[in-house]
């Protein structure tokens, strides 16, 4: 009886400015991350490489949790655990391969590690003009993909309607290409873009555009990141960002 041998495969993708490499396998896990992923594939050096199995269940999905220690980092939900070391860059990620299991695992670790790096991911519409990004943060029904709609109508370029991310870079900060979006339900692509602004939405009878105060504009920030790590330390590094960020933009 002839045995074929099962070649691991590897696909790389750079989301947010981190190159993840995925290696399993499971050519199911693999799969499913080049269909859902494949427009933010990479040929460029990992930063992180994960050895992919399938998780043994399914158990019931929770919101993902997020334990970090001095050199390594764990993210789990109850269909995939992930453990990172952070010196080495390696680690392994046990999934289910499906589209909403791997979604759930890399929002988490990617808004962990915009997080430590000063960036955020947050729940806002994107939208390129004259080369910059612009932000309107706002939680579910403020209108972020309305918004979008008429603006990608209007021949505006759309980042993302739902989640994008930004990170510093220099005196500023840059916004990443996001494959994360709401009613839209486009691939995003990669990309960044320096960031022009950042918008609070409101609803309101007319348009219009006014100041925000300080004490306002950081309580929406807040509600808008995303945030899976409930750490005295996560809490810290949300705190010295957001006040970095509104000083800045």
């Amino acid at each position: 009886m002839a045995v074929k041998k099962i070649t691991p495969e590897s696909l790389a993708l750079k989301i947010a400015g981190f190159v993840v490499d995925f290696k399993s396998d499971s050519l199911g896990i693999i799969s499913v991350l080049r269909g859902r992923y494949g427009s933010f594939a990479s040929w460029e050096k990992p930063d992180y490489r994960l050895e992919v199995a399938k998780a043994a269940g399914r158990e019931n999905p929770f919101k993902p949790s997020i334990a970090a220690g001095k050199n390594t980092l764990c993210v789990k939900r109850g269909d995939f655990e992930a453990v990172l070391d952070l010196l080495t860059g390696k680690g392994t990620l046990k999934a289910s391969p499906t589209e909403q299991c791997l979604d759930a695992f890399l929002r988490a670790f990617l808004g962990s590690k915009l997080l430590s790096c000063g960036g955020f991911m947050l729940h806002s519409a994107g939208l390129v003009k004259n080369g910059r990004a612009y932000l309107f943060l706002g939680k579910s029904g403020a209108g972020k993909s309305t918004l979008s709609k008429l603006a990608a109508g209007a021949g505006v370029e759309v980042i993302s309607d739902e989640i994008n991310m930004l990170r510093p870079y220099g005196r500023g900060y840059r916004v990443y290409g996001s494959p994360f979006w709401g009613e839209m339900r486009a691939d995003g692509r990669q990309g960044n873009w320096p960031l022009g602004g950042i918008f609070l939405l409101g609803k309101a009878k007319g348009n219009s555009v006014k100041a925000c105060p300080v004490p306002a504009a950081l309580k929406l920030l807040l509600r808008c990141l995303l945030n899976f790590d409930k750490s005295p330390a996560a809490g810290e590094a949300i705190m010295k960002n957001a006040a970095s960020l509104l000083k800045k933009a």
